[in-house]
């Protein structure tokens, strides 16, 4: 009978106190989620990844903060498709608790965002190249295995 109380009691509790969790960084700001954007392995196609808006404060930042922004995020999605995923179990399981215990929504929807910092790397490249910085060679980044910072390539003289 004390066991049954004591589960009841850590049942109550569990439910009316939830962590509600957060990103470390917000996740890029799209125009649509529903904007055509092709799954992993990812291609070249520019158009494809138009869904990205670049904020006011975004289109201010110079170079070297694009540069340090991209070699961040490209560090992070390093060996994507090698990392081993969380089940759709596990996600099925967490979705169905988010709402009830609190807590994030991050890593519901990992091809999602791997999308969205595509997305958002395509927009910040093409800025580099409207400012005439080094830009950075996306797919031959993201391919590489060997820890090494992504460096940006010297733009092309015409």
């Amino acid at each position: 009978m004390v066991r049954l109380d004591a589960i009841g009691l850590m049942l109550m509790t569990a439910l009316g106190c939830g962590c509600a969790g957060s990103p470390a960084e917000a996740p890029p700001t799209l125009v649509a989620d529903d904007a055509p954007v092709p799954k992993p392995p990812l291609t070249n196609d520019a158009a494809a990844f138009s869904a990205y808006q670049l904020s006011d404060d975004e289109k201010k930042l110079d170079c070297k903060k694009l540069t340090g922004k991209m070699q961040v995020r490209i560090l992070q999605m390093r060996g994507y498709d090698t990392r081993s995923k969380a089940s759709s179990m596990a996600r099925t399981t967490q979705a169905m608790a988010t709402p009830i215990f609190g807590g994030t929504k991050e890593g519901l929807d990992p091809d999602g965002q791997y999308r969205k910092d595509r997305a958002m790397l395509e927009a910040y490249n093409r800025q580099l190249a409207d400012k005439k910085c080094k830009t950075f060679d996306i797919d031959a980044e993201l391919n590489k295995t060997d820890g090494s910072t992504p460096e940006p390539i010297p733009a092309k003289k015409q």
